[in-house]
């Protein structure tokens, strides 16, 4: 197993009513059809590696308030606080926080992604899963990257928040 990355699409109200009430998201998050829906993201174990290509660092390397690259897997605005999905509580992005990030996003070119890896370094600072330095996980990381770009298109299209959490 090990450490999953997620990301769903919601609506405002959505958010509201899991920022009210956040077992509903639990509600939401794991019932059985969820995996396969158009609103959920699975980035697998890829999520690290993706936030080390947005920030350059390791998560809680953070000291400030984070930009709108270093917010979009780790916005460090809890839903509940008292939740842990696997490793932890879930966070979000409200619908005008989401386009203000994929307009960052948008920036990042293939040139741009492709020269931010750096295997031997992801793997000496402790990028999780540690296996950088494998040719097949370059690609791994770029087939995510863009998945989770594509995603934060439709949100930003759709005037839809991200909520993402790790399990």
């Amino acid at each position: 197993m090990g450490m999953i990355g997620n990301v769903i699409r919601v609506s405002q109200e959505e958010l509201n009513g899991f920022l009210n009430n956040s077992e509903t998201l639990e509600n939401k998050i794991y019932a059985d059809e969820s995996y396969e829906a158009e609103w959920f993201l699975d980035l697998d174990k890829s999520w690290d590696g993706i936030n080390y290509i947005l920030t350059g660092e390791i998560i809680g390397g953070l000291e400030n308030e984070p930009n709108e690259l270093q917010r979009a897997l780790f916005s460090f605005q809890i839903i509940d606080e008292g939740q842990d999905l696997g490793y932890g509580p879930a966070q979000y992005l409200n619908p005008n926080q989401v386009k203000e990030t994929y307009s960052e996003l948008e920036k990042i070119t293939d040139d741009v992604l492709k020269s931010k890896i750096n295997g031997s370094e992801m793997n000496e600072i402790g990028i999780y899963p540690e296996v950088w330095t494998e040719s097949e996980s370059h690609e791994f990381l770029i087939d995510s990257f863009k998945e989770f770009k594509e995603f934060y298109k439709k949100a930003s299209e759709n005037n839809e928040a991200i909520i993402t959490y790790l399990n």
